[in-house]
Order: C-alpha cells, then structure tokens, then sequence
C-alpha cells in the first residue's frame, strides 16, 4: 500500500509539472501571437540590405504564419520551464557523481540552445540568402519569396541550429557520468559524420546550402567537444 501511495503522489507530482508548463505555454502564445507584427519584423533581420519584400499568396496565409511563429515561440520560451520541472521529478533519482554534471547541462541548455539559434539568425540564414539570390543571376527569373515560406525556412533553422549547439552538452554529460569514452566515441568517428549529415539533412529545409551551413558547425562542435571531454576526463 505504501508503493502504491508513493507511485501515485508521484504521478500527481508529475501531473502538476506537465500542467504548469502547458499554461506557461498558453500565456506565452497568447502574447507572442499580440505582439506577433513586431516579432516577424525581427525575424526579417537577415533580410536586411538585400532589397527583398515578401509576399502572401492566400486569405488566411499570414493569420496562419503568425499563428505557427506563435506557436513555436512558445513552445520554445516553454522549454527552458519544462527542462526545469523534468530535472525537479528526475533529481531525487541521481546518484552524486551524476548530479553535478546534471545541474551544469540543466542550467547551460537554455544558454547554448539562444546561442545556436542567434547563429542561424545571424550566419546561416543571410549566408544562405544571399546565395539563393546571386545563384544564376542570368536566367531572368527574379526573385519572390512567400511570407509562409520564408518564415518556415528562418525558423526551421534558428530551431534546427539551437538543438545542434545542444550536442557539447550532451557529450559532457556522458563523459563526465562515465557512460561513454572519448576514446570510443573517437572509433565512432565515421559513423557520427554520417549520423551529422543525416541530422543535417533532416532538421533543415531541403537544400544542399542550408545543409551544409548546418553540418559543417555541428562537425566542429563534435570536435570541439571531444576536446572538452578529454580534458574533463583528465
């Protein structure tokens, strides 16, 4: 009886959590969604200096693109909440070589997940811009871009680039439980290339630019995290 006690005031423990971020998420796609004029004109940012309008094709197209960009924002101002609640429920469950390494990934997602997404922001996407532009400048076919699309393909993106720059993270966290080895992970090496360009091509929209722009970085933070780990290792 005391087991059974003990399941089911964990369950509403995880009842309360999962509530609390669904109506921090509700709050917050209201009012991005309010303010949702003023957040597409920051997401035109990579758009600057290149002489470009855009454009909507349907009724409904730019009710529902601010809509999704609400949406998303929200889902990904709820993140850091849910991140937060989940290392709450989970915490008491952690042996202590663990936990430092758990309270260290927790408080530094957030911080890495801004920074990738600021890199798409402010590398990939007006790199890749500016490609699709001067790409076969001859032909006369001139450029007109839809809001919808646009808007997909920045987001997918700064998304996509966010969870990339997530990987140090990840790789610190095995290494310093001890789960895996730099060593092993070294083997591993072709395989996780080919696991990167899968990734690549999986989390950003379907052209060959956006996905190098994407796969390049995220070989380099491997690295990058190898490096750490060997250190942290020692």
């Amino acid at each position: 009886m005391k087991n059974e006690g003990d399941v089911t005031e964990h369950l509403e423990e995880l009842r309360r959590k999962i509530l609390s971020v669904l109506l921090f998420f509700l709050v917050a796609f209201v009012v991005l969604f309010v303010f949702s004029e003023r957040l597409f004109a920051f997401l035109q940012g990579p758009l600057e200096g290149l002489g470009l309008s855009l454009y909507y094709f349907k009724p409904y197209e730019k009710f529902m693109t601010y809509m999704r960009i609400s949406f998303w924002g929200g889902t990904i101002l709820s993140l850091p909440l849910a991140i937060l609640q989940a290392s709450l429920f989970v915490y008491p469950a952690l042996r202590k070589n663990e936990i430092r390494y758990f309270l260290f990934t927790v408080l530094a997602a957030p911080l890495f997940f801004v920074a990738g997404s600021a890199f798409a922001y402010r590398v990939i996407a007006p790199m890749a811009f500016r490609f699709f532009l001067s790409f076969s400048p001859k032909d006369n076919v001139l450029p007109f871009w839809g809001f919808g699309e646009y808007a997909s393909f920045l987001f997918t993106l700064m998304v996509a680039s966010g969870l990339v720059f997530l990987l140090p993270l990840l790789i610190l966290f095995l290494v310093g439980t001890g789960l895996v080895s730099t060593r092993s992970m070294s083997r591993l090496r072709p395989w996780i290339i080919m696991a990167i360009a899968f990734a690549a091509a999986l989390l950003t929209p379907p052209d060959v630019v956006s996905q190098i722009l994407l796969g390049l970085p995220l070989y380099l933070v491997f690295e990058g995290s190898l490096l750490a780990g060997r250190w942290l290792e020692k």
